[in-house]
């Protein structure tokens, strides 16, 4: 990298030759120190700014300022500068390159372990197959052993269901040769009900005309009866309009009886406070009456008799008032 880096700046160093101003391609006299700018010495950048600088130290010890020369050293400046920039660059460049191979670097490491943990898997996966393709040939070996055994079950449990099936069907037979006497029998049976059942609709229908002409009397006598309701039930109408105007009639004499019996029973009870009344004064008057007596037996006894006299005659007309 640091020859192609090197040889990147001799590169540039050459193209530059051919943008030097004209005034340094046609002034001869003028010429730096250390030959011609285009023979390749500019390819190292140190030998160009120090053949620029001797020279420009002979020009100023001269003391005359030259703008071929100075615009030279511009443009040399220029030249390192751009060259630096380059290589900062191409130095940037080749560090993402080396961090793009270190990172390369740790993605392999990281793939070569993951390839080992993943080989070391498959190896404990393997192994794991192994044994159980094992104990799967031991159980198969095992299957074998009871299939064999259990075909020779079945084998017997066969010759035991054929003689079984030979029993059952000599037993068919004998059910067949039954069944057909029993349908025999049942065939005449069946021709007996048959008789019954054609005498039992006769008879049947002769009942039906039977119960037909009793309805047809039954509805006759509903008929009957159903008139004859209608004419009580109008009777019994009749016989409740007039019960009710009856009893209309007597819950009104009820209500005058009542209101009499409540005005009698008013003046009883008026009576009664009258009659209590004058009993009250006459009490009075008699307790008026004894004292008046007790006194009487005074000398002045006549005159009391008098007064007691025409005491008895007043209450005797107001009890006489009373009663009127």
């Amino acid at each position: 990298m640091a020859e192609a880096g090197g040889y990147a700046l001799g590169g540039a160093g050459f193209a530059r030759t051919a943008a030097v101003p004209p005034t340094l391609a046609t002034n001869g006299s003028h010429r730096p120190p250390g030959g011609a700018v285009g023979t390749g010495h500019l390819g190292g950048a140190g030998g160009s700014c120090g053949g620029l600088a001797a020279g420009g130290t002979g020009l100023l010890h001269e003391g005359e300022p030259d703008a071929t020369m100075q615009a030279f050293s511009q443009w040399l400046s220029e030249m390192r500068a751009r060259s630096n920039s380059s290589l900062q660059q191409m130095l940037a460049e080749m560090g993402i390159i080396r961090d793009g191979i270190t990172s390369n670097s740790t993605d392999l490491t990281e793939y070569k372990r993951h390839s080992i943990s993943i080989q070391q898997q498959m190896q404990s996966q393997l192994t794991d197959l192994r044994e159980k393709l094992t104990r799967a040939f031991g159980e198969i070996h095992s299957l074998v052993k009871q299939k064999t055994a259990t075909d020779q079950e079945l084998l017997s449990e066969i010759s035991s269901l054929q003689q079984q099936l030979s029993m059952k069907t000599a037993e068919l037979e004998a059910l067949k040769k039954s069944y057909s006497n029993t349908h025999q029998q049942l065939q005449n049976s069946l021709i007996q009900i048959q008789g019954q059942l054609q005498s039992t609709s006769s008879e049947i229908q002769a009942a039906r005309r039977q119960a037909q002409a009793v309805q047809e009397g039954a509805q006759q006598k509903m008929n009957e009866v159903e008139t004859t309701l209608q004419k009580l039930r109008g009777t019994l109408e009749a016989t409740g309009r007039e019960g009710q105007s009856h009893a209309l009639l007597i819950q009104e004499d009820i209500a005058k009886l009542h209101e009499a019996l409540t005005g009698l029973s008013a003046d009883f009870f008026d009576h009664k406070r009258l009659t209590l009344q004058v009993q009250n004064k006459l009490m009075g008057q008699v307790s008026l009456l004894e004292e008046a007596r007790r006194r009487a037996l005074q000398p002045s006894g006549e005159s009391m008799d008098g007064r007691l006299a025409s005491a008895c005659g007043g209450a005797t007309r107001m009890a006489g008032d009373f009663g009127r």
